[in-house]
C-alpha cells in the first residue's frame, strides 16, 4: 500500500492535506450522506396513517368495481335461468294437458 502517512497532496503554497486524512474525510463526508439522505426517506406516522387509509380507498374502488362486475355477469344469467324456468314449467303445463285428454 505504500506510506500513506508520508504522502502529501499540495493545494495552494502554504497548505498541504496527508492522503490519509483525505480518505478519513471523504469516507466520513460519504457515510455522512447515505446516513442524512436515508434519514430522509423515512415516512412519520402521519404519512403511514395516510398510506394505510390511501389503500383503504383503493380497496373500496376496487370491492365496488368487482361487485358491479359481478351484478353485470349476474343479472343476465338470473334472466336466462328465470326464462328457462317459465320455459320449463309452461312444458309441464302442456305435459299435464296432453295427458288428460
Amino acid at each position: 500500500m505504500g506510506n500513506f502517512a508520508l504522502t502529501t497532496i499540495k493545494i495552494g503554497k502554504r497548505k498541504m492535506i496527508h492522503k490519509k486524512s483525505l480518505y478519513y474525510f471523504l469516507g466520513v463526508a460519504a457515510i455522512g450522506f447515505v446516513w442524512v439522505s436515508q434519514a430522509g426517506c423515512t415516512k412519520n406516522d402521519e404519512q403511514q396513517a395516510e398510506e394505510i387509509e390511501e389503500k383503504g380507498r383503493i380497496e373500496q374502488m376496487t370491492d365496488q368495481t368487482a361487485e358491479k362486475a359481478v351484478k353485470k355477469i349476474r343479472t343476465p344469467m338470473d334472466k336466462a335461468r328465470s326464462t328457462q324456468d317459465l320455459g320449463d314449467d309452461r312444458m309441464e303445463s302442456m305435459d299435464k294437458a296432453l295427458q288428460q285428454q
